[in-house]
């Protein structure tokens, strides 16, 4: 089998391929990176998300993991829309035209913000300023254009991903840097932790993805938007206390007043729900 993998270079795209290929599947990778590293069953692509590509006529399975706006909190809506609803729309308009009719649409919980305004231009204008806000718009919209596929030769799969950590993500994320500070020894000043999360641990979720691209596993009805998630939510809080009393450091966590954080919490819906495992934190 053939996967066209958007945002290859990603925390999740890369997770994903490196297990996608242990499982011999061949892999488009298309990046924006220059210089990738070769490994075998990957092709590696560079260039734009919107072009032509030969290789999804080649694909059977189209996943897009490329997304603006995941890791910055405040990431323009000029730069979101262009990005995840023009571009990603040029995307799956080129997939149809190649006959790469299986897709999996990544996206996130961050949606969920969307789903608790009415969206018009005071409401956009009152929240673009807000933590996550313009990607989870722009990610909502785009949504709705997949799920306008309604062709029964479409199977398309909307995957809503909760909090993913574990494994290579960036130093700057709570859980590398509650552990880079409990084995040094060091207090770590958070957020209050009240927010109430699902959180996954990485591997948990490439297993619930590679489940996922198996179109007869729950093909009842397409297109489909599924939570994916292990549904044991905990507060950041919890989350945080959990790590840190896994290395018992000297040093203290700190739960204070943090001006700029996400204050929403983020819960399966569970109608809607792809159970993973759960590891421990």
């Amino acid at each position: 089998m053939r996967i066209f993998v958007t945002g290859a270079n990603g925390y999740l795209g890369r997770n994903f391929i490196k297990k996608a290929i242990k499982q011999n599947y061949k892999i488009f990778a298309l990046t924006r990176k220059k210089n990738n590293k070769k490994i075998k069953n990957v092709k590696w692509l560079v260039g734009s998300i919107d072009k032509e590509w030969k290789e999804l006529s080649r694909s059977d399975i189209l996943i897009h993991f490329a997304a603006v706006g995941v890791n910055k909190k405040f990431a323009s809506l000029k730069r979101c829309f262009d990005f995840n609803v023009l571009k990603s729309t040029n995307l799956i308009l080129n997939a149809l035209k190649a006959n790469c009719l299986n897709w999996i649409i990544i996206t996130s919980n961050k949606e969920q913000k969307i789903d608790k305004i009415k969206i018009n231009k005071e409401t956009i204008k009152k929240n673009m300023k807000t933590p996550y806000f313009n990607h989870a718009l722009t990610k909502s919209i785009f949504s709705r254009i997949c799920l306008t596929f309604t062709n029964n030769k479409i199977k398309c799969r909307i995957i809503k991903l909760f909090h993913v950590y574990g494994g290579d993500e960036r130093k700057t994320r709570l859980w590398p840097s509650l552990i880079k500070s409990a084995k040094n020894n060091k207090d770590f000043k958070m957020t209050p932790g009240k927010q109430i999360y699902d959180f996954n641990h990485i591997e948990d979720i490439v297993d619930g993805l590679l489940d996922a691209i198996n179109f007869n596993r729950k093909s009842k009805y397409f297109p489909q938007t599924w939570d994916m998630a292990s549904g044991n939510a905990m507060s950041v809080k919890s989350f945080a206390k959990k790590i840190w009393k896994k290395y018992n450091p000297k040093s203290r966590l700190i739960f204070s007043k943090i001006k700029v954080y996400d204050r929403e919490s983020y819960t399966v819906n569970k109608k809607v729900f792809w159970k993973i495992k759960c590891r421990k934190p």
